[in-house]
């Protein structure tokens, strides 16, 4: 689920280990799921719809040790760890009728990487509620699903990025070493380029909400989820997940309270029926499951995984909470297959938590001799195959004509329009948690006429 997807909370230890399942989807062992935690099911109510699209089977519905609901097949996902599963990349979402480059510029409900600390909770919508609390409200205020869906509701195109997306790039110590004891556990999940995506989100803005609820001068809102997730980070180990986001982010005209995904119900597992959208900033941020949002005049405390989704380090002697997500792009090409000598076009991906997409460029490399590499195509500029738009992904593409045999390396270094720009991976500042790396990256390619395979 990609419940609070950026992981930077800590060691494995925090999270069970299981192995995933792929489990059919049908209407009826779906009911049987939600009904498991509620005698009525999701079917009532003049504005809610008569279906849910993400239903589960039986075996599913009992297996509350696999934290994933919807299937995640090998086609379209990597599987990194019990609740964790990315997004296949090279080209992204790669299956018959998607094309050369993959499927386009909005994920699909099915194929988004999920990650989920815990089984998503089990919740009927006719009997949930979003409450709001805290001192800079007039009043408590509790808000039914058809509450929302009567209010003004806004569709905004959006990438959902983890805080640590790439995380498998970084190093496993820093340039030091570790002889302080800093280095970065394997145990923490090991993204690589595909803990990310794009959808149309539709909701209603959370400064209409907490208006609603007689706002007055918040300073913090506290976001908490109705899951139950381990955590060391919970004086009791267990608790729900949250963030606490200042006002001023909260209050913005894109920020959202989401209840559709793509122009279907939000998935289970990413969320259903209500989470979090907050433009350009981690997935980490991104609440699911809402159950309560607190507005307070007074600076709030985070609990759980949030205290360690902070940004440490022997060059962070003071450690920070990232926010907005760093600019970064990927060659769209699958490592293990094999491309044909010729003239080859290059895809990819480029996206920023700054902003739009300014420029994107491509550099390839030979490999001539052992650990000997040769440029063959300097930094070139890419094509961008459609308007950069704010907080959302661009496609690219690159044309590298009369390719010969060989093995090569290529990668990807994009710009956004606020003057970021992805830096050399020697040049990625190191952290404890592994959290925003951008650098760009090499993929390996390689070239092979059909002749000469066996």
């Amino acid at each position: 689920m990609v419940t609070q997807q950026s992981d930077g909370n800590g060691a494995a230890a925090d999270r069970p280990v299981g192995t995933g399942s792929e489990a059919g989807l049908s209407r009826r062992t779906f009911l049987a799921y939600s009904a498991a935690g509620a005698t009525a099911s999701f079917l009532a109510g003049r504005a809610l719809a008569t279906d849910h699209p993400y239903d589960t089977v039986a075996q599913a519905a009992t297996d509350e040790t696999n934290f994933i609901v919807q299937e995640t097949p090998s086609g379209y996902f990597v599987h990194r760890e019990n609740g964790s599963e990315e997004m296949k990349w090279g080209p992204v979402g790669r299956s018959p009728g998607d094309g050369p480059g993959g499927y386009g510029e909005l994920t699909p409900n099915d194929r988004l990487y999920v990650h989920s600390r815990a089984r998503a909770p089990r919740i009927d919508r006719r009997t949930w509620r979003l409450e709001l609390t805290g001192d800079a409200l007039a009043a408590t205020r509790s808000f039914t699903y058809e509450d929302l869906l009567a209010m003004p509701a806004l569709t905004l195109r959006r990438t959902l990025d983890c805080g640590a997306n790439c995380r498998a790039f970084f190093p496993r110590l820093p340039p030091g070493g570790g002889a302080d004891g800093r280095w970065l556990p394997i145990g923490y999940t090991q993204w690589h380029f595909g803990a990310v995506g794009a959808a149309e989100w539709t909701g209603v803005r959370v400064r209409d909400v907490l208006a609603a609820a007689g706002v007055d001068s918040p300073v913090d809102v506290k976001f908490t989820a109705l899951d139950t997730i381990a955590a060391a980070t919970f004086p009791s180990g267990t608790g729900a997940y949250s963030q606490v986001l200042p006002a001023s982010q909260v209050l913005k005209d894109d920020t959202l309270l989401v209840y559709r995904m793509n122009h279907a119900d939000l998935p289970i597992d990413h969320g259903f029926p209500l989470r979090l959208v907050v433009s350009g900033w981690g997935g980490n941020t991104c609440v699911e499951w809402l159950g309560e949002i607190e507005a307070s005049k007074h600076p709030l405390a985070a609990t759980g995984p949030q205290l360690n989704q902070a940004i440490a380090g022997p060059a962070h002697p003071e450690p920070f909470r990232p926010t907005v997500a760093p600019v970064r792009s990927a060659v769209e090409h699958d490592p293990g297959v094999t491309r044909l000598p010729g003239d080859i076009t290059l895809h990819g991906r480029a996206w920023s938590g700054a902003g739009a997409i300014q420029r994107v460029a491509v550099s390839i490399d030979r490999l001539t001799a052992p650990g000997q590499w040769v440029t063959v195509m300097p930094w070139q500029t890419a094509t961008l195959l459609s308007p950069p738009e704010p907080f959302m992904w661009v496609r690219f593409e690159v044309i590298w004509p009369a390719v010969e045999p060989g093995q090569y390396r290529v990668m990807s270094r994009a710009a956004d329009q606020a003057g970021n720009t992805q830096p050399r991976p020697e040049d990625v500042v190191w952290n404890q948690q592994g959290l925003g790396y951008n650098g760009h990256i090499p993929v390996d390619l390689i070239v092979h006429p059909p002749t000469d395979m066996p």
